[in-house]
């Protein structure tokens, strides 16, 4: 029952993360965004990032969003 219960309290925390991120900046944030892969969040990210559009407070954002889902050294 232990797993079960940390994959469950993951999954809310995840939500939250990408709900957070539409709601602080105006980056257009995928639906189910929050259940990528690690490569596509690295991918998104770095799209992000070379996106002149985006500010720079924005992208810090979608840094920190990324890296709370699971993508390490971005």
């Amino acid at each position: 029952m232990r797993n079960m219960t940390e994959v469950s309290t993951r999954s809310v925390r995840d939500v939250a993360v990408a709900a957070h991120l539409r709601r602080t900046t105006t980056l257009d944030v995928p639906e189910e965004f929050e259940t990528w892969s690690v490569a596509d969040l690295a991918d998104w990210l770095h799209d992000t990032e070379d996106d002149p559009q985006v500010s720079d407070e924005d992208f810090y954002q979608a840094r920190k969003a990324v890296q709370m889902l699971g993508v390490e050294d971005v």
